[in-house]
């Protein structure tokens, strides 16, 4: 009996070994004619401590790139968002978005910063036609100062607590510039 049991052993060893030695050997071919496919609807990447530290995932399905801190703070944020268009969110410690990277839907790109409430005090843009704007906000979100550059010209526009325009400062391509103050809907030009 022992010779025999012996003999089993030994016949199912070598189909093992056989089973593994293909298995091994169709493993190197097939890395050799490219990368082996994951797939997932997530990825954690995790520290010695078992805090996850990275996570790609999807937000309502659209990708998603989180990193986040040893507190466990999402502080970096890339991804798409409803539309499809690509942003970039810097985060602080805890986890309100600061600085936001666009392009809006239309492929214009976009720069914003945010207070800690999480209202846009300021943005930095692109029009259709490739000029540049400034806005400044106060913090219920009114636009406070205003700067331009647009085909003709660029300007300075500055509002009041309100929203109201106060004052303008404009200068049109081979023009003379002009200096605007408003009060109670009417406009003083000072010079022009």
């Amino acid at each position: 009996m022992g010779t025999l049991k012996f003999f089993f052993i030994a016949l199912i060893s070598g189909f093992l070994g056989a089973a593994l030695f293909w298995l091994l050997a169709n493993s190197d071919s097939a890395g050799a004619q490219g990368p082996q496919v994951l797939t997932t609807s997530e990825l954690r990447l995790n520290d010695g401590g078992g805090r996850t530290r990275m996570l790609l995932t999807l937000v309502r399905d659209k990708p998603r790139l989180f990193m986040l801190d040893s507190e466990g703070e999402y502080r970096l944020e890339m991804g798409l968002g409803e539309s499809g268009e690509p942003h970039v969110w810097l985060r602080d410690a805890e986890g309100a978005a600061k600085v936001q990277v666009a392009l809006t839907g239309k492929g214009l790109p976009s720069f914003t910063l945010a207070d800690q409430q999480g209202r846009v005090r300021a943005a930095v843009a692109l029009s259709q036609a490739g000029e540049p704007t400034l806005i400044l906000r106060d913090p219920q979100g009114r636009d406070r100062v205003a700067l331009w550059r647009d085909s003709g010209g660029e300007g300075l526009a500055l509002a009041d607590e309100k929203g109201a325009a106060t004052a303008a400062l404009t200068y049109r391509d081979r023009q003379k510039p002009s200096l605007t103050f408003f009060k109670d809907g009417k406009a003083y030009k000072v010079f022009e």
